[in-house]
C-alpha cells in the first residue's frame, strides 16, 4: 500500500473518529446541559472543513471530496441514529427533524460535507 493511500485512509478513519465523538459527546453533553444539539454544527463544519485542508497536503481533490462525502453520509445515517438513541437535545425541531427522509438526510450531509471539503482544500491552496 503506498503511503499517500495509507494518509488517505489516516484521514477518513479521524475524520469518523471524530464526526463519531461530537455525535456520541454532543448528544449527552446537549442532554445533560440542556443545550439545543444543533448548536454543534459548527463543529461538524469545521471538522469538513480540515478534510478539505488535509486531504489538499496529501491527496487530489477527487480523493478528499469522496472522503468528505463518505464522512458526511456517515454522519446522515450512523452519526443521525446515535443522536438519537442517545435522546440528543434537539429542542422543539426534534418532530421535525424526525421527519426528514433517510435520502434527504444522505443526500444533504453529502453535499454539505463535500462543499466544506472543497473550502478547506481550496483555502490549503491558498495558504500552503
Amino acid at each position: 500500500m503506498t503511503s499517500e493511500l495509507t494518509d488517505l485512509l489516516l484521514l477518513c478513519g479521524f475524520g469518523l473518529l471524530t464526526i463519531t465523538l461530537v455525535d456520541v459527546l454532543g448528544s449527552i453533553t446537549s442532554r445533560k446541559l440542556t443545550y439545543k444539539y444543533v448548536y454543534l454544527t459548527p463543529v461538524s463544519l469545521i471538522i469538513y472543513g480540515l478534510i478539505g485542508y488535509v486531504g489538499y497536503q496529501i491527496g487530489s481533490l477527487m480523493w478528499t471530496l469522496l472522503i468528505a462525502g463518505i464522512i458526511g453520509i456517515y454522519d446522515g445515517t450512523i452519526g443521525w441514529r446515535l443522536s438519537i438513541v442517545l435522546k440528543a437535545n434537539f429542542g422543539d425541531k426534534g418532530e421535525q427533524a424526525g421527519n426528514l427522509t433517510l435520502s434527504s438526510r444522505i443526500t444533504g450531509m453529502a453535499i454539505v460535507s463535500c462543499v466544506f471539503g472543497l473550502l478547506g482544500f481550496v483555502i490549503a491552496g491558498l495558504f500552503v
